[in-house]
């Protein structure tokens, strides 16, 4: 019995965990009012105008205001970008936003996809003003955030299977249990650690300034679907040990 009692805790804990696993996989697959909150960063560039202003003493028209626009067409920024798995989606202050396709292990190259969104005639300055290294290295960025992304997705589909095998009363299925738990924890720490990674070096533009005063107005955070993905990672965790203990006390 012994091994039953452990066997239902590890389930539990594993249920829980693919829950929040699939809020994580579902952030930013569209602007939709459940997964438009779901996101790993946000780039948060609602200043960046007056920023603009400020270092230039040129007032540009920066912002789009069509809700229907694709992003990377240079007709202007949104106020806040946002990436989670497999898309990015941007947004405007009023709350509508409009997403790219979605791609498997979507990279965040946030520079990038900002100033796809300038105005041409803005875009040559912009990249003059933000000089921030890790911000604009986009090989870095999108290796990691990608690495990120795939971890996480494999680590899910790890998690379902021991919550599968787990469920199967028999001394093998346990120690199948065991390992699928341990091998989801681990990929859940390498992909939580690389995005938090990626965005505590990105965040290094929240204190940039531009023409010796001006903060750049660009501002990168960390968001819900890396949070989830942590106290994902902690049940995962603690799963392991009574599906060990399932695996080595079950009697028929």
């Amino acid at each position: 019995m012994r091994g039953e009692h452990c066997v239902a805790g590890a389930s539990i804990l594993s249920g829980i965990a693919i829950i929040l696993l699939v809020f994580v996989n579902i952030s930013q697959i569209n602007p939709g009012s459940v997964t438009s909150g779901l996101y790993f960063a946000e780039i948060n560039v609602e200043a960046y105008g007056a920023a603009f202003v400020g270092a230039t003493g040129t007032t540009p028209s920066m912002y789009d205001t069509s809700t229907t626009d694709l992003m990377g067409t240079g007709k202007g920024l949104r106020q806040y970008y946002r990436w989670g798995l497999y898309n990015s989606c941007g947004y405007q202050k009023a709350g509508s936003g409009i997403c790219n396709a979605t791609v498997f292990g979507y990279p965040m190259d946030g520079f990038a996809n900002i100033l796809a969104d300038v105005p041409a005639s803005y875009k040559t300055t912009t990249t003059d003003l933000i000089t921030s290294d890790s911000f604009i290295d986009a090989n870095y960025n999108h290796g990691m955030s990608r690495a990120g992304s795939l971890l996480i997705f494999v680590a899910s589909l790890a998690s379902l299977a021991a919550l599968i095998t787990g469920a199967v009363k028999a001394r093998i299925f346990f120690f199948l249990a065991t390992i699928f738990s341990s091998i989801s924890a681990f990929l859940l720490l390498l992909g939580a650690t690389l995005w938090t990674a990626l965005i505590a070096k990105d965040a290094a533009v929240n204190s940039l300034i531009v023409a010796s005063k001006y903060n750049a107005g660009m501002d990168v955070t960390a968001g819900p679907a890396l949070y989830l993905t942590w106290v994902s990672f902690a049940l995962m965790t603690l799963s392991v040990f009574p599906y060990v203990v399932s695996c080595c006390t079950y009697r028929k």
